[in-house]
Order: structure tokens, then sequence, then C-alpha cells
């Protein structure tokens, strides 16, 4: 068999290799396993070694592409970046077991035969529990190995000033950092930011802080530059890194984000984080920042709260916008506010905005459905009578794919026609960077 990739916005497989009967839609770059010798136009094709068929020859192409998922976690942040060459960029892993969910099923981890799956750089944009805690399912899953995880040198404590550490004498800067798992000896770590540490320590994963003297970052593919942005520190009197003090614990961790961009080619993705009004004015007065935040493709920040900077948006001017959100617990996410803005700020005369949220789609829960919600009788009938349930029936998915030089975005829907697609969209305004 030998491994091929979809070259349209959308392809059919086919049930046989004449008529125009089909068994799946598959989205561009998406992998299908061909073997035998092409018929009529058509090859025959396995997808996800599940499904069989027949592809348009003239569907197909040798190599992959940049493969961008922005994974439904609910409330929360997580995004899987597939290189060209193969290479697996995780950026954050939301609240749940969502991320870890859907790794298994795309790479068929439940199959005992599988290979492992090597996660080459997972990237904790900060370590609040919406993007901390399902990272730790992933690290402890035996099927996944981690080789190296990027931070930004926020941990959380017991026993100090604040829940992100000690703060200099005029109350101004968080002194307390770390980059490596030395710099936490005998502190006082805070739940479940002292399990994510000891699973490192465990697996001896590499494990280092990042920020905007960190420049270029090695993903091991030659043909993606990854630039750090963010957080940018600044440094005591004999050199000490320490992060400027943002008002309170909260605002002073999301505003010091890991934020970084992608480049392929002529298309550029910039991760925000959880990135609030201070963060984004501090990248800002950073001398160079700005023109290095202009983007195709946005992770907004803080799943599109009302805690955005209209200059920094203004500043990458996307054509793309994904926001990552939930309604559990309901936080409003994303604002109107902010849909408008982001809308407002792109680049494109038609600019997509995308939301987990809005993407995933519920059905109702009638009563034989309810039996098999409480199969052991924990609850009757009666007891929710006059209550409405729904039960999730797609994820919220976004999947964004280019060549570096088109755009393709999409997701699922429950409708015949199976997606909801766009593209190509030609990728505005950058030069290559390689």
């Amino acid at each position: 068999m030998e491994t091929r990739y979809i070259k349209k916005k959308t392809a059919k497989l086919y049930t046989n290799d004449t008529d125009g009967g089909y068994e799946q839609i598959l989205i561009y770059g998406e992998e299908v396993k061909t073997s035998g010798q092409p018929m009529n136009g058509r090859i025959k094709a396995t997808y996800r070694n599940k499904y069989e068929g027949y592809v348009n020859t003239d569907e197909l192409m040798v190599n992959g592409e940049l493969e961008i998922y922005f994974i439904d976690v609910g409330q929360g942040d997580a995004a899987l970046v597939v290189t060209p060459n193969r290479k697996k960029i995780l950026i954050d892993g939301g609240a749940n077991g969502q991320a870890k969910g859907f790794l298994q099923w795309k790479y068929q981890l439940a199959d005992l035969a599988s290979p492992d799956l090597v996660i080459d750089l997972m990237v904790l944009s900060h370590a609040d529990g919406d993007h901390l805690k399902g990272l730790i399912d992933i690290l402890e899953h035996p099927k996944i190995e981690v080789k190296r995880i990027l931070h930004n040198g926020i941990g959380l404590f017991d026993g100090m000033d604040e829940k992100s550490g000690d703060r200099s004498a005029d109350g101004n800067y968080l002194t307390t950092y770390h980059s490596g798992l030395a710099d936490l000896q005998n502190l006082q770590l805070r739940n479940p930011f002292d399990d994510w540490i000891a699973l490192i320590q465990q697996k001896n994963i590499i494990y280092t802080a990042v920020n905007h003297e960190t420049g270029f970052v090695d993903t091991g593919d030659p043909v993606i530059a990854m630039e750090i942005l963010g957080p940018v520190i600044a440094h005591d009197a004999v050199g000490n890194p320490r992060f400027k003090w943002f008002k309170n614990h909260p605002h002073t961790i999301n505003g010091h984000s890991v934020v970084f961009s992608i480049q392929y080619d002529k298309v550029r993705i910039l991760f925000s984080g959880d990135v609030n009004i201070e963060g984004s004015k501090y990248l800002l007065e950073h001398p160079g920042t700005e023109q290095k935040l202009r983007a195709n493709v946005l992770k907004t920040p803080h799943h599109g709260s009302h805690e955005f900077h209209p200059p920094f948006l203004a500043a990458v001017r996307p054509q793309i916008s994904v926001v990552s959100s939930g309604d559990s617990p309901d936080h409003g996410h994303p604002r109107a506010n902010f849909i408008g803005a982001i809308g407002l700020a792109s680049r494109s005369r038609a600019p997509l905005v995308f939301s987990t949220e809005i993407a995933s789609t519920f059905t109702d829960v009638n009563e034989i459905d309810l039996m098999e919600v409480v199969p052991d009788g924990s609850l009757s009938i009666n007891d929710i009578i006059g209550a409405r349930l729904f039960k999730k029936r797609l994820n919220g998915m976004i999947n964004v794919r280019t060549d570096g030089k088109d755009l393709y975005a999409m997701r699922r829907v429950t409708a015949w026609y199976w997606w909801e697609s766009y593209g190509p969209l030609h990728a505005e305004d950058f030069p290559t960077i390689l």
C-alpha cells in the first residue's frame, strides 16, 4: 500500500470504480492508503484502516501538507498541528479527556497493534486548569510519548505571596520563575500543577521555559518556522528573569501566555493562549513584535472573552479566526463584541470566524436515550419529567489545512453534505521567512 493525500477541498471515497455512490467525504490533506492499479480514473483506497472504496487518481497528491486541528474541549484550549513532514505539535489540552479522546480516535490508539503516538513538541501556554488538566491525561496514556514540553515559566504554588509565586518588593513584578525541573526543587506545588511536574519528572521529558528572547524553535521539520513572541520578560539588577505584574494572579498568568507563530511558506498561524488586554499591550510595546503578530490564521485569545485589545487584533489581521470555548462553565464566550471586533480586524472582505462551541451539534434526548444515560436506575423517567435534555452529536472540531499558499477550513455538519467547507483561500500579504 502507498500513502497518498487528498488535494481537493473535498473528495469522495466511492463505493466502486464506476458509479457515483460513495462511503465518505474526505477533506483536503486527508490521508488514504492506496493499492492496486488505477481503473476508470480511480484507485482502490482505505481510509483510517476502516473505510474501503475508490478515489479519483487526479484528486491525490504524494506529500502531506500542514494540518491544524482545533479540538473541541468545551471551555478551554487544545490544538494539534501536524507538519508536512508529519511532526506533531500539541498546544494545550483543555480541562477534560476530550483532547486525549481525539488523539485516541485519530491515531487508533485503542488498537493494540497500532504504533505508539509520538508528540514531538507539547506547548503549555500557561498553567490554568482549562489548558493543563487535559495534558496530564495525555502524559498518562501508555501509548503516547511526549519528547519535549515548552511553557511560560509561571507555576502554581502554595505558601507564597500569590498562587503564581512571590512578587518584588515594589509589587510590580512576579519574581518566581522556573525553566526546568531543578528550579522547582523544595517548592510547595499546588494541584494540578504538582501532578503535571511529577509526570514530567517520571517520564524524563525535556521541559523548558520560553519567552520573547527564545526566538525560533526547532520543530524537527525544516519547512516549518516556529517563533516565540511572548511572554515578554524583564530582568532584575543581576539578570534574573521576572514578569511584569498585571493587577492580580489571573491577569498575570493569562497575560504572560506563550504566544507563538508557525509559518509554512506564505502562511502564518498565530497561537495566542489567554493573552488579555494587559498582556497584549505589553507585547505590542516590545520592538518588532507588532509586525511578527501578523497572521493568516489566529487561535483567538482567551476564548473570545471581553478582555481583548483591538490594536492586538488589528496587528494580526487574520483571514481565519478560531475561538475555543464552551458552555460549562458558561462565561458567555465568545462575546458578541469580540466576534464583531475580530471580523472588523480581518484582512479579508469575507473573514471566516469559527467557534468550537458554536460548531458542536446537540440533539434531543428521548426517553429511550435516557435509559442509556442513567442505566443504573439512579434517576427514573419521572425524576426528569419537565426537563429538556440534550446530548452532543458532533464535537465542534475546526480543521484548517494549507499547502503554504492556499488555505482550507472545514467543520463537520450533520446534514447530507457532511462538511461546511471553505477554500482554496489565497494566503495574503506574507513573505517567506525560511
